[in-house]
């Protein structure tokens, strides 16, 4: 019996009717390579390869509108851009070497970077790029080359889309500087190209080929007039690219020269028809903000800034507030957060779209860390007030999640005075999201104010309420918030005015939920106490807990105990081993007996 031919298979199943047989064929291309040997991939593989995608007509016509024309190709779109998806960097192994990968894969390449369709187009241009990044320089600047010229100058215009996705990386590969001229002079005609489509993309794969460039003062030479250029652009998807390409320049630019160039385009970008691009702006303005001097986004890009807080369009408005965290930390600080104060503050907390004063109430508070006291209370009081009972439940939810850092700014006196009384309304909110915002900071917040004034404050009533809330998640932080407290104010402050309060729970609750708050507390604390401690507080909880008519709360006494056991005394341990043992012998449920004997191997 004569062995398989694996080209052969391979020519049967590109037959097949069935698409998913024929790119199932497609995905097999390596390994039908490396059976074949180098000489007859060369010789078979590929000129199969080149037939079944271009047929002899095709072939004959060696135009690239002919190439494009996908409907005349003989194999369907998604396995001609399964080929060249499979071209990948291996295949310079597979026909052996640098030289046959410029007879063989490219020209391949180079027609299915012509077809029209956009997928099979760009699966070409990516196996391109990275064949050429493994072949030798002389064969890039023989072959590859040739090709970005060829795509260029094609009179139809797929090919000229392609060519921009192949300029940055022949850049990187050819260090000479005439080649290097030549990529530069393509890539600027194809952004002066007549086709909007191939304008577009090379301006969105500007962005690669300044990445690929390290002379600051070609950077800022080549790209200004093509920035100019494109601030005039009808179409307003081509000009956000600006914001991408000045983003680009600011990470790669000198620092003295890529300041006024990056400012220039920013305020170009800001004052742009397009709300779609002035959002795009908001959204990378900290990103283009950290490569520039402190001390030059607060003069020259602040006031730009406070433009888009005011812009007409509520989404600008939105992206602009949610990046103030990010920009303002690239600022000297209060020379940036200032103006803001002085200016769009006021409008956007009365702002008649949701969005935008949800997306304040994230962000105020860290403005106000970068203002002194005294404007910080002038500036943000009034709209800290406003916020806290604003109708959207996510602004309020924003706001509480930073309540720490709001009583910092105002000082604990302002904040017990004036904002905890606003918070009664807040901690019966109905969503409950909001209440857990709140009790997530009081730990912090109870440490700011002190042991003293926090054992009378409104905030210790509403930890205490918190434990029985509705919402298991709001009781589970209410917990956490009891063992951070009982770090910093340790034993004696605890049980006087928090672990009553904690054990009235256990034992007046008809709900063996909010039974289970305060056992799981005990667990938290239990490293920060001592056995002296554990055993006067809690050893009688505990114990009474064992026997709960619920068998949840029995079985997760059994787990707090496995915790607690090791740091009791001797005496303490034995009465527990005695308690578990019953527990074992007694009790009708499975899980408290598979507990209870995982905790009496600790005891």
């Amino acid at each position: 019996m004569d062995p398989i031919d694996p080209l052969e298979v391979l020519k049967d199943d590109l037959k097949e009717d069935n698409v998913e047989v024929q790119l199932d064929a497609v995905k097999s291309l390596d390994t039908v390579a490396l059976a074949l040997g180098v000489d007859r991939t060369v010789g078979e593989l590929f000129p199969t390869l080149d037939k079944y995608c271009f047929p002899v007509e095709i072939q004959a016509a060696r135009s690239p509108e002919a190439y494009s024309n996908t409907d005349a190709l003989a194999a369907k779109e998604e396995v001609l851009a399964a080929i060249a998806e499979q071209l990948k960097p291996e295949f310079v192994d597979y026909v052996g070497g640098s030289k046959n990968s410029t007879k063989t894969i490219l020209p391949l390449l180079e027609k299915l970077a012509m077809v029209e369709e956009t997928v099979i187009r760009s699966c070409a241009v990516n196996s391109l790029n990275g064949i050429v990044k493994n072949l030798k320089v002389e064969d890039v600047r023989e072959s590859a080359l040739p090709i970005l010229k060829n795509l260029s100058d094609a009179e139809w215009f797929t090919p000229r889309v392609s060519a921009s996705y192949l300029t940055s990386t022949l850049y990187s590969i050819l260090n000479n500087e005439q080649d290097r001229q030549k990529i530069l002079k393509m890539h600027e005609t194809l952004c002066n190209d007549d086709m909007p489509m191939v304008k577009n993309d090379a301006y969105k794969n500007l962005v690669d080929l300044i990445d690929a460039m390290d002379n600051t003062n070609l950077i800022a030479s080549y790209t200004r007039p093509l920035l100019q250029q494109l601030t005039n652009e009808l179409m307003e998807n081509m000009r956000q690219s600006m914001v991408d390409i000045v983003k680009k320049i600011a990470e790669k630019g000198e620092e003295e020269k890529k300041q006024d160039i990056v400012t220039e385009f920013v305020k170009a970008a800001v004052e742009d028809d397009s709300w779609r691009v002035r959002k795009h702006l908001a959204e990378q303005l900290a990103s283009i903000c950290v490569h520039l001097d402190s001390a030059k986004v607060s003069s020259d890009i602040g006031p730009l800034y406070v433009k888009l807080l005011q812009d007409s369009e509520p989404q600008v408005r939105k992206s602009a507030i949610l990046a103030l965290e990010k920009i303002i930390n690239t600022t000297d600080g209060q020379n940036f957060a200032l103006p803001i104060a002085n200016g769009p503050l006021q409008s956007l907390a009365n702002d008649s779209v949701g969005e935008v004063r949800e997306a304040l109430a994230d962000q105020i508070a860290c403005l106000g860390l970068h203002l002194d006291q005294t404007s910080a209370k002038e500036k943000l009081f009034p709209i800290l007030k406003k916020l806290a009972s604003d109708e959207s439940p996510l602004a309020r939810l924003n706001l509480c999640s930073h309540l720490a850092d709001v009583s910092n700014i105002l000082g604990i006196s302002l904040f017990e005075q004036d904002v905890l009384p606003l918070l009664k309304e807040v901690t019966v909110d109905q969503k409950w999201r909001v209440r857990n915002s709140i009790v997530k900071n009081i730990g912090q917040i109870g440490i700011q104010m002190g042991k003293e004034s926090f054992s009378t404050s409104r905030l210790r009533e509403i930890l205490v309420q918190s434990l029985k809330d509705p919402a298991s998640t709001v009781r589970d932080t209410a917990t956490k918030q009891l063992e951070l407290l009982n770090e910093k104010f340790g034993f004696d402050w605890m049980s006087k005015y928090l672990f009553e309060e904690m054990k009235s729970i256990y034992s007046t609750s008809g709900n063996y939920l909010h039974r289970m708050v305060p056992l799981k507390a005990v667990a938290l604390m239990s490293k920060e106490l001592s056995s002296k401690e554990l055993k006067s507080e809690f050893q009688e909880l505990l114990l009474n807990a064992l026997e709960d008519k619920i068998c949840n709360v029995r079985f997760t006494t059994c787990r707090v105990l496995k915790d607690v056991i090791p740091r009791l005394d001797i005496e303490s341990k034995a009465t527990f081993k005695a308690q578990l043992t019953k527990v074992v012998e007694t009790d009708e449920d499975a899980d408290v007996i598979f507990f209870a004997k995982d905790a009496l191997t600790v005891a």
